[in-house]
């Protein structure tokens, strides 16, 4: 069965991180070890990205939710590596399973008539019967005058079937998935984190300023803090 689509809350990842960070506070090395077990995609580059979080963001408040949000980011990737690794193996074994058409022609490789070794013996075309023109006019003399052992060759045409695996792959609504995040709070929040990391992450070209993708975010944040500020202006004291 194919790994479904990760989801924090199913996976406690919350519960999991927060006892990193007691652990961490704590100074207790087994109880961080424990808590680093539980968090599988911990590993140096993810350090190392915490690390830089620790020296570059002096907000506490954003720096905790940064650093929450990089491993968080590192679960999500590893989820999806794992489910494209899952299709490419599940399609694998799909191919694996097909049985191929295969079209073949029992092709005679000896003369009919005298028996002698054909030479040559093509596999496209008309296949050979005779070694030499004179075998294959002694052999149409014989069934025509019908002596005994005459001989009539048929090329018999041997076909293997197959029963094909076809997958027919049915998308949902993309609005289904923002339905799902807007009535979740976590979820949504989890959003705007993820895209502060990516905007963040220098190694993201996509973000770059040059670039379309930084344009249509930089203008949809903008509209979506003017209208947060409205909406606190119109709101009540």
């Amino acid at each position: 069965m194919a790994t479904k689509r990760y989801d924090p809350a199913a996976t406690d990842f919350n519960g999991r991180y927060s006892r990193w960070v007691a652990a961490l506070e704590s100074g207790d090395d087994a109880e961080l070890l424990e808590a680093t077990a539980a968090l599988p995609t911990l590993n140096k580059r993810v350090l190392k990205k915490l690390a830089a979080a620790d020296r570059d963001e002096p907000d506490p408040s954003a720096r905790a939710e940064h650093k929450r949000v990089i491993v968080l980011l590192s679960e999500l990737n590893a989820n999806k590596n794992q489910r494209r690794r899952e299709r490419e193996q599940a399609e694998q074994r799909r191919r694996d399973r097909t049985v191929r058409v295969e079209r073949r022609v029992e092709l005679p490789t000896t003369c009919a008539r005298c028996g002698t070794k054909l030479k040559e013996v093509k596999l496209t075309g008309r296949p050979r019967l005779y070694c030499t023109p004179a075998c294959r006019k002694a052999a149409y003399e014989d069934r025509r005058a019908h002596r005994d052992g005459a001989v009539k060759v048929q090329v018999v045409e041997r076909l293997v079937t197959e029963v094909r695996e076809r997958r027919i792959e049915v998308p949902h609504p993309r609005s289904d998935c923002i339905k799902a995040v807007l009535a979740d709070d976590d979820l949504m929040v989890s959003v705007i984190w993820t895209l502060t990391a990516l905007v963040r992450d220098r190694s993201r070209r996509a973000y770059d300023p040059d670039q379309p993708r930084f344009g249509k975010l930089s203008y949809h944040v903008q509209a979506l803090h003017a209208a947060l500020v409205e909406r606190a202006a119109a709101g009540p004291p």
